[in-house]
């Protein structure tokens, strides 16, 4: 799917001058991503402290008081003869997979469902230390960002309604990757496109992430969080916004885009008329009629009316007034012709900007 430019700015824009500013990733992920990939070692000797020693900094940005996959897999390998297959659901769970999402998502949720054995063993009542789909692809990005993205349901969702996509990423057990992981390219597509974001990312990543090549990846995640948690959606996409809100604020995005692409029409199709303009006739010396006064003949005239004889009776009409209207005709019927066609032209400006005037008001109405 290719975002709409338009759309996308409203997100970029703030979150540029952010980084200009000197605005940073602010939940600690990048924090997370650089104590995980200094400290992991799947073959260490002590297994249970290399692993408290690499998630550190992510125990804060992965586990809640709801749900805390850091902590149970700390729990969990206080018993010795859990701890080689922890490890080696983690072996397993990197492995790598040529890029292969399908299998991604299957070990994803493999993991979940070997792990969970163990705590249904051992911690049958530690609800809470439940691994799912989700907190496995959290532990992917932790371990080779440059390939994989994280998520936080809130911040996914939002990002999806407001750009339009029907797809469900589900949460925790139901996580869907690879739809979520396509979404996230198409974001990622467009970043090139912008020199100053890549630039001030890649020198953000010098000075915070020792230089690391993370394929834009991070970058995507932290547009994704910014926009959220820093109100760079209209209103209908905050945080408190219920589905009812986010649903009547897509309507409304799509309705302001359809009514933008037909101001733009309208005022293409004014221009091109006002290219062309349909000259004003001289009727100087034609036999007109009135409807009112009858028969005259048109006098020479310095200004923008017409002065009309009638029997010795002089009378002074608008120009373009009296053309539009309808009030006279021409008995020459090549003058005739000339004043159809002026009339034509004038009715059809006047409607288009009589629209465009309604239009853009509108328009200026649905903010």
């Amino acid at each position: 799917m290719s975002l709409n430019t338009e759309t996308l700015n409203t997100i970029l824009a703030p979150y540029i001058r952010s980084l200009t500013d000197g605005g940073t990733a602010e939940n600690g992920v990048w924090e997370a991503i650089n104590c995980f990939g200094t400290n992991w070692d799947i073959d260490a000797v002590d297994f249970p402290a290399m692993f408290a020693q690499a998630t550190q900094q992510a125990r804060a940005v992965m586990d809640t008081p709801a749900l805390q996959p850091i902590g149970g897999m700390q729990a969990l390998m206080m018993r010795p003869t859990e701890v080689e297959l922890v490890r080696e659901c983690f072996r397993w769970l990197f492995n790598d997979d040529d890029g292969d999402l399908k299998k991604r998502q299957g070990r994803v949720e493999m993991f979940a469902d070997q792990v969970n054995g163990c705590f249904r063993r051992c911690l049958p009542r530690m609800a809470k230390f439940t691994q799912t789909a989700g907190s496995a692809a959290l532990y992917l990005s932790l371990l080779e960002p440059e390939d994989n993205y994280f998520f936080v349901p809130a911040e996914a969702k939002a990002w999806a309604a407001y750009f339009g996509y029907d797809e469900d990423f589900g949460t925790g057990a139901a996580f869907n990757l690879t739809q979520y992981y396509a979404m996230c390219d198409d974001l990622l597509n467009e970043l090139p496109k912008y020199d100053e974001l890549t630039r001030l990312h890649t020198e953000r990543l010098k000075n915070t992430m020792h230089g690391i090549n993370d394929q834009l990846h991070l970058l995507v995640y932290d547009i994704m969080h910014s926009a959220y948690v820093n109100g760079y959606y209209p209103k209908g996409f905050s945080r408190t916004a219920t589905a009812k809100e986010r649903t009547k604020a897509v309507k409304q995005k799509a309705e302001r885009a359809d009514l933008r692409m037909q101001i733009a029409e309208k005022e293409q199709k004014l221009q091109e008329l006002l290219a062309s303009p349909t000259a004003l006739p001289d009727l100087t010396g034609c036999e007109v009629t009135h409807k009112m006064f009858g028969v005259g003949k048109v006098l020479p005239s310095t200004d923008q009316f017409l002065v009309i004889d009638f029997n010795g009776q002089q009378k002074k009409f608008s120009t373009t007034t009296s053309i539009t209207s309808g009030y006279l005709t021409a008995s020459d019927p090549a003058v005739m012709e000339q004043m159809q066609d002026y009339q034509a032209y004038t009715k059809e400006k006047d409607q288009l900007e009589k629209e465009l005037k309604t239009m853009k008001s509108n328009l200026l109405n649905m903010g």
